[in-house]
């Protein structure tokens, strides 16, 4: 099975850093790839690896739907697992893709790792967070709606429509391989409601975010050369899974 990890981001290098060790550490033997598209103008993001692709554009996406379609066009293989910037993958993630992502056309995770910075507990039901899709099911349902907070629900309901195109995963305790990060992650779009016009919208107040902690020497610019690490030993938290 082919798999594109398809990635976006936005003046989170730190967190970045974090998905992108993720992916490097799978082990995984068949052909895969990590899209990363990066519309923070002031930040040109560098990684030199034959399975990493980097799109930096000199422009900010109006909508985070806006840019969901355009990473998901510059995928090469027809599935594509979401590989979101603040959370974290074990080694065993793409495997697990394989394994389960059957005679469907989505797969949720049924059940994973809820680490809510610094403990790790059982979570079950993570929503949209590491879904697995088709490039086809995403043009049968018209792709992203150009929308920001809650743009993947959209996707989702659309397809859950489809009979018989949903599939839910759920691996043993020891063999979970996504984790959803929360805690100490800065801005999560996650926590910031949908957008209603009471407020600036979520695209507006995340980049304002971004250039208050730039100024503030918090958030680097210019060409950044990527340092993949993990700061934690995920691994490690998984083998004491439940007892934090």
């Amino acid at each position: 099975m082919k798999i594109s990890c398809k990635c976006i981001t936005y003046g989170r290098v730190e967190f970045l850093e974090e998905s992108l060790y993720s992916f490097l550490n799978q082990e995984y033997e068949d052909e895969h790839e990590l899209v990363i598209v990066n519309d923070y103008p002031l930040q040109k993001l560098v990684f030199d690896h034959p399975r990493v692709r980097i799109f930096n554009l000199d422009r900010t996406f109006e909508t985070i739907g806006e840019k969901e379609n355009f990473a998901v066009s510059q995928c090469k293989y027809d599935v594509i697992a979401v590989w979101d910037d603040d959370d974290i993958a074990l080694p065993n993630h793409l495997s697990n893709i394989k394994l389960y992502f059957k005679d469907c056309k989505l797969l949720h995770w049924g059940n994973g790792g809820y680490f809510n910075v610094p403990n790790l507990t059982s979570i079950t039901q993570l929503g949209n967070s590491g879904i697995v899709y088709t490039k086809e099911v995403w043009e049968e349902v018209g792709k992203h709606s150009l929308e920001n907070a809650g743009y993947d629900m959209t996707f989702t309901n659309k397809i859950s429509q489809i009979k018989g195109a949903v599939k839910y995963a759920y691996p043993p305790p020891n063999e979970i391989s996504w984790f959803y990060v929360w805690g100490g992650r800065g801005y999560h779009m996650s926590g910031q409601g949908t957008d209603d016009g009471s407020k600036p919208n979520v695209i507006k107040r995340h980049s304002d975010h971004v250039e208050q902690q730039r100024k503030l020497g918090k958030i680097p610019t210019g060409t950044i050369i990527l340092n993949p690490n993990w700061k934690i030993n995920y691994k490690e938290k998984l083998l004491n899974y439940g007892t934090s």
